[in-house]
């Protein structure tokens, strides 16, 4: 059975490194997710929202300094922080940014425990939220405007 055309969207990217995931049902579970991608003044509010997310999510690990830090972790921060950032994948981001910062908030690591707090409840108002119109989901799975050019 084919969706209907407001409901398909180009899939450009494909997700390989989760092979249970397909296409229909990431995208369906998006588009359930968030029924709309604002734009205007409110899309560009939720972009300063991935910012700040972003950097509270690169801040918690670093702030005592990158020596600190494995490498590893160091990576996966990063790649953590630009798809926050570009808007991909975000409930799966959210859900893995507010794990990482629910560790550090529960085993300590000397960090100010208010900051930690701060920064979880961020990627959580994003998690709720949804990406907006101007990042990769919207331009993945959101729902298009079909114009006819019949007369």
């Amino acid at each position: 059975m084919r969706a209907a055309p407001l409901e398909r969207a180009p899939w450009c990217h494909s997700l390989r490194a989760y092979p249970g995931v397909g296409r229909r049902i990431y995208s369906a579970a998006v588009q359930r997710l968030f029924s709309m991608f604002p734009g205007g003044t409110a899309g560009l509010g939720l972009l300063v929202l991935r910012l700040c997310c972003a950097s509270a999510i690169l801040t918690v690990p670093f702030s005592r300094g990158l020596s600190v830090v494995p490498s590893w972790t160091a990576v996966g921060v990063a790649l953590l922080a630009l798809l926050m950032v570009a808007g991909a994948l975000t409930p799966l981001a959210c859900a893995v940014g507010a794990l990482e910062e629910a560790s550090y908030l529960l085993r300590g690591h000397g960090m100010d425990p208010q900051y930690v707090v701060f920064a979880l409840l961020v990627t959580l108002a994003l998690g709720l939220l949804g990406p907006g119109a101007f990042s990769v989901d919207a331009r993945l799975f959101g729902r298009r405007r079909i114009v006819s050019n019949v007369d």
